[in-house]
């Protein structure tokens, strides 16, 4: 069930109408409102809508204890970056798909097995090989290990292009040595 109304065959009545909100609601609902209907899916529309008041309302705080005035602008943009961000979140779960260890596979001869039964049952660490990486990963340069380390210790996002090409160098280098 929808909550506003404008939607055509809707079917919903004045109570559930977003032109019966308190202002800022109202307008930022017409705002939300007005950014929802450039997407397609229904269902979209409202989860779009619903996200943008929530975002604005949150934004609003957080300009009220600042002392700044939440001006028509503002709210605009807080609506365009919101939508972005339902867009990348929206196209991020359209790559994820899940898959049933359970399902039948066929190998190269033809016959078929459940996908669980290809994977390789592999308890605890293989130590020879752990010793043999972090002998490797000591005899690294110290920009080598620093990039590695930021890599794992910190967020991956703030890595330079330089940390990546090191990264990517000590990568090939240890596969050609394994």
């Amino acid at each position: 069930m929808t909550t506003h109304k404008g939607y055509p065959d809707d079917g919903d009545g004045e109570a559930l109408s977003y032109d019966r909100l308190e202002q800022p609601w109202h307008q930022w609902a017409r705002i939300a409102r007005s950014f929802s209907l450039q997407l397609d899916d229904h269902q979209d529309r409202e989860d779009l809508m619903h996200d943008i008041i929530v975002r604005l309302a949150e934004v609003a705080e957080l300009y009220q204890q600042r002392g700044i005035p939440f001006h028509r602008g503002a709210c605009i943009k807080t609506a365009q970056y919101t939508r972005l961000r339902f867009y990348d979140q929206k196209k991020r779960w359209r790559r994820v798909f899940s898959v049933s260890l359970n399902s039948e596979v066929r190998d190269d001869d033809g016959n078929e097995t459940e996908l669980i039964n290809t994977l390789i049952a592999q308890k605890g660490i293989n130590l020879e090989t752990l010793i043999d990486f972090k002998n490797f990963y000591h005899s690294r340069p110290q920009k080598e290990r620093r990039a590695i380390r930021k890599l794992i210790e910190e967020n991956w996002r703030n890595l330079s292009g330089y940390d990546w090409k090191l990264i990517r160098e000590f990568r090939q280098e240890y596969k050609a040595l394994a």
